[in-house]
Order: C-alpha cells, then sequence, then structure tokens
C-alpha cells in the first residue's frame, strides 16, 4: 500500500562484514523473533544490534530455536547489544519483544 511514512527496519547493524542472514518469527508461535547473523569477511566483527523495538529477553540459541549455550558471542553494554563474531562464525539470537522504539 503507498504511504508517505518512512518504515524504519526491524534490525540494523552498524558492521557491514557481519551478515544478517535471517530474520523471522520464532516457529513456536511466542512472538519472539529470531535473527541469524553470521560474520562474512574472514575475520574478527564487533558490531551493533540495534533493533525497532526494546527486546525485554535476548537469549542465543540453536538453529532449531532452542535455548543454547552462551558462545560469548553476545554482549550486553551500556550502548545496547553488541555481538562479537569469529571469522565466518554463525549466531542465531531469539529476542522476545517488548515495546516500540529500541
Amino acid at each position: 500500500m503507498p504511504g508517505s511514512a518512512d518504515v524504519e527496519p526491524l534490525v540494523r547493524l552498524d558492521n557491514d562484514a557481519i551478515v544478517l542472514s535471517a530474520l523471522k518469527p520464532a516457529d513456536d508461535g511466542s512472538g519472539d523473533v529470531v535473527v541469524r547473523l553470521y560474520e562474512a569477511a574472514g575475520g574478527r566483527a564487533q558490531g551493533r544490534l540495534g533493533t525497532s523495538f526494546t527486546p525485554t529477553a535476548v537469549r542465543e540459541c540453536d538453529l532449531l530455536e532452542r535455548p543454547g549455550e552462551d558462545s560469548g558471542a553476545l554482549v550486553r553494554g551500556s550502548d545496547g547489544l553488541r555481538v562479537r563474531l569469529r571469522p565466518f562464525q554463525l549466531i542465531t539470537l531469539r529476542l522476545t519483544p517488548g515495546e516500540a522504539g529500541a
């Protein structure tokens, strides 16, 4: 539908070496958002993960969206969520949405 308002992206990254390969609702219908990222340049990469909502919970999970072990890739800081990836590392994050406007 045409409109004049800008649409804010659901997820944003500030490092081109980190690629968003999947963004989807969780398979279990919980309303959680699944984000899959990988490092694509063959080196270590750090970046900020921004969202258009305030996540009330963020956790790593496996490819089947089950809770996974903490790989240390997700860092919560004063400036929000940051990811630190090894060369070609793939991570899947499960975000529980809260209020709009993170």
